[in-house]
């Protein structure tokens, strides 16, 4: 990806600035990553005030918070292809008796 192809945004997340480069034909990409980095600084901040913690134990539990989502994601992706399966095959039951009651 040329240089011309990319936007280098700049974010907050907790109490530091970043700044990332993005695709700058992809604009779900800029989203995603101030989404993200407005989700992980809200979740710092109640860490930070709401539990007493230090910095690194609030980032520590911001990741292992979002590894639990991740997994749990997963799963559900898991969960929804095995579905899927079934009803292709439920479909494909249902069309061959279809096809054998019509001889």
């Amino acid at each position: 990806m040329s240089d011309d192809s990319k936007l280098k945004i700049r974010f907050r997340v907790g109490d530091r600035e970043y700044s990332m480069s993005v695709g700058r034909d992809n604009p779900t990409e800029e989203y995603n990553v101030r989404k993200a980095a407005k989700m992980v600084t809200e979740k710092y901040a109640t860490y930070l005030t709401r539990q007493g913690l230090e910095p690194i134990d609030c980032y520590a539990l911001l990741a292992l918070e979002m590894s639990i989502k991740n997994i749990e994601l997963e799963t559900r992706s898991e969960d929804d292809k095995t579905l899927e399966r079934k009803l292709d095959e439920l479909a494909r039951q249902i069309d061959e008796a279809l096809d054998g009651s019509a001889e």
